[in-house]
């Protein structure tokens, strides 16, 4: 059996629990509700899509898009100025002025309906968009999508899902299955890694993001589990761009669940227009797609490659392995998008337990036949071993490329960093492994895996560690040795722990066992050009984050969008400066979040020293010392980073839908018969109160695989 069947099973996230629900669903119209108020949307993004091309656009109001005022050609200059123009007389036109108009100003008024108001007229000069065209790039993922959606198909009709879904990677990459996009989603479905690795292995070796068909499961897993939770396919779409937490809380400020509604009135900070038009983007597309020989002509679509497929057994080197199928590199290469860079550059392996694709038409013989003839040598049991620097005091991320002759992007790339300014003292970055300079290197760490001739050296991490760390709720002895890239034996061994199950919150651990003397402190202060300036500081502290000025707002967006599958809501309650208790969560975060002390919140919410916070409950808290925004990213960034650790080393499997029974404690269950931390049991419950769980109650807990095995060096 493929591992690719296999991976229908693996990835089916909601089959147990959704199966009647979806069954029922299935090719039915009322699935994807066009209501009135969505057609001048939909009628916009179809224009969109089939009458102007990515040479041209649309200049239009942004709120109204029955509202086109003109077709313009891509030209950055005069679309501002074009722009700027259709405000400054939509601002005149607002004044009431009617007569003694100028051809320009009697063109945008024809636009509107006789006798709009002076308002609606101010209001659209605030609103005036450019919207680039699609038509070409539509056509293109049309051609492209007949290598796809045969599979996709397949994927919809075993889970019983709406066929139409399949139309959603025209909104998302035009069927571009190398497609990137400027806030880190990848492949032809989009995923941003938080969210990926869920369902698939996401790391410097393999990123199955990259995978059409892999990463088509995954998807129908996200659709599945939003729908599980929002309860309507508008909405699940529509969180598969804005996250499931942030369209539970549209429902929730809107008091609706109609798509219609959460459009016209939902006004969250990071809800904008690319999130109000998702959903009828997708319904314009696949009006399009049903209509696509009238207007677009005949068109010869990609055809669908057939492959024969093998689970590799060993590491095998990828050129070693193209010249035994008698292939180039390169072909291996184009039917493997999976596979990262650092594996066609020589630096890693062909992982063991990876499924190589091959095209039929390319082989001389079976694919097991061939995979066969591998010499017994070059079948190895361990992968490659890692490069790695670590990070010191003072580092950049340009000033480490220039020391081991490569560059920023190659490092970016290959520890899929999102933003070059930030690093971490203690920090292991991967360097490739075809740099003489970096080989040679003694501040490199190498990771010990081999068995046969490979050998390595430890890194010399601790250099770089803080001396100490507090335990903190909801972490894990594995998860703070990843952290600190200390080994846990090591760890246990420093604070003479002999159950590594025994860790609680607020105890101090250390992290060096040496008498090494605490690294001096240094203050890092941001300035304009990115650049770093030192102060000196009289007390010390363990380390230190180069933290520059960032864009709080886009950066929140971007958190946004990596919690995507994560139903929470991080936000702040504006109306009394509140927030919901989520699992993991301490006081101690919070004030460490706002800048306080952890006194501070319990004095706010009149809680006495001995009463623990309770997950589910509310808190106010006060905004004096930061700002709501500031806050909110910070905690939107602790758990990011806590889900990341996560989905690391476990990826989902499938559900089990469990019976309470008399006597059963949430907690034990999670912890004993499944292995599931609260926060991620909660997210596949979200509307459930654990404290009052009732027999016969049913419980949705998702099985877990562990993927530490598989060695992601």
């Amino acid at each position: 059996m493929s591992k690719n069947f296999s991976l229908l099973r693996i990835c089916s996230l909601l089959s147990m629990m959704m199966m009647m629900t979806v069954l029922a669903h299935a090719q039915n119209p009322k699935d994807f509700p066009r209501a009135a108020e969505l057609e001048p949307a939909i009628k916009f993004w179809t224009r969109i899509y089939t009458e102007v091309d990515t040479d041209s656009g649309f200049i239009h109001d942004s709120v109204n898009l029955a509202i086109v005022y003109k077709r313009v050609d891509y030209d950055r200059p005069q679309i501002e100025l074009q722009r700027k123009r259709i405000s400054e007389d939509l601002q005149i036109l607002a004044s009431g002025k009617r007569t003694a108009l100028s051809g320009h100003q009697q063109q945008i008024l024809e636009v509107f309906p006789a006798g709009v108001s002076n308002a609606v007229l101010a209001e659209a000069a605030n609103n005036v968009r450019f919207q680039l065209g699609q038509s070409d790039r539509f056509v293109g993922g049309l051609i492209r999508s007949g290598a796809y959606r045969q599979h996709i198909d397949r994927v919809t009709t075993e889970r019983n899902l709406p066929a139409e879904l399949g139309a959603l990677p025209h909104v998302e990459s035009s069927f571009h299955p190398g497609a990137y996009s400027h806030a880190a989603a990848a492949g032809m479905w989009q995923f941003m890694k938080t969210t990926g690795q869920r369902f698939m292995r996401i790391d410097h070796i393999v990123d199955e993001r990259m995978d059409p068909y892999t990463s088509t499961n995954a998807a129908m897993s996200l659709l599945e589990y939003n729908y599980s939770v929002l309860g309507s396919w508008p909405l699940a779409l529509t969180a598969y761009n804005h996250g499931v937490g942030g369209i539970s809380r549209a429902v929730r400020e809107t008091g609706s669940d109609r798509i219609e509604d959460i459009i016209a009135n939902y006004k969250g900070r990071n809800f904008g227009f690319a999130g109000r038009n998702f959903y009828p983007q997708f319904l314009a597309v696949i009006d399009v797609e049903k209509q696509a020989q009238a207007l677009f002509g005949i068109l010869q679509l990609d055809s669908h490659p057939e492959y024969e497929e093998f689970e590799m057994e060993a590491y095998v080197e990828a050129r070693m392995l193209a010249s035994v199928l008698g292939i180039t590199v390169e072909q291996l290469k184009f039917d493997n998008p999976a596979i990262r860079p650092i594996v066609w550059e020589g630096g890693k392996r062909i992982p063991r337990g990876y499924t190589v694709k091959v095209q039929r038409k390319s082989l001389s013989q079976g694919l097991a036949s061939l995979m066969a003839a591998i010499p017994v040598l070059e079948l190895h049991t361990v992968q490659t071993p890692d490069l790695a620097y670590v990070v010191q005091r003072g580092d950049s991320l340009s000033g480490i490329a220039s020391r081991f002759k490569t560059s920023v992007a190659q490092l970016m790339s290959l520890n899929q960093l999102r933003d070059a300014h930030r690093l971490q003292i203690g920090q292991n970055l991967l360097l490739p492994h075809d740099n003489p300079t970096a080989a040679a290197s003694s501040t490199i760490a190498s990771v010990p895996s081999a068995i046969r001739p490979e050998t390595a050296a430890v890194a010399p991490a601790a250099q770089g560690r803080p001396a100490a760390y507090e335990v903190r709720r909801g972490d894990t002895v594995s998860t703070i040795a990843q952290r600190f890239s200390i080994a846990e034996s090591e760890l246990l061994q420093i604070n003479s722990i002999a159950d590594p199950h025994k860790i609680y919150p607020g105890q101090r651990l250390a992290l060096r066992g040496d008498n090494q003397p605490t690294l001096q402190t240094v203050a890092f202060t941001a300035i304009a050009d990115n650049a770093v300036r030192a102060e000196r500081m009289d007390e010390p502290i363990d380390a230190v984050a180069i933290e520059p000025l960032i864009d709080v707002v886009a950066s929140s967006e971007q958190a946004g969008r990596e919690l995507a599958a994560d139903p929470s809501d991080y936000g702040v309650r504006l109306s009394d400066n509140s927030i919901e208790i989520q699992a993991t969560e301490t006081l101690g975060h919070y004030a460490d979040w706002l800048g306080v002390n952890s006194a501070d919140i319990r004095r706010w919410n009149n809680l006495n020293a001995r009463r623990p916070v309770v997950v589910g409950n509310r808190l106010i808290l006060n905004f004096s010392s930061r700002n709501v925004q500031e806050f909110e990213l910070k905690r939107r960034q602790y758990h990011i980073a806590q889900q990341e650790d996560f989905f690391r080393n476990y990826r989902i499997q499938e559900l089990d839908q469990y019976t309470i029974a008399a006597n059963d404690n949430i907690s034990t269950l999670a912890r004993q018969k499944y292995s599931v931390p609260l926060w991620l049991l909660r997210q596949y419950n979200p509307d459930m109160d654990f404290s009052t769980l009732k027999i016969g109650q049913k419980v949705v807990f998702p099985v877990l695989e562990s993927v530490q095995a598989e060695g992601q060096s």
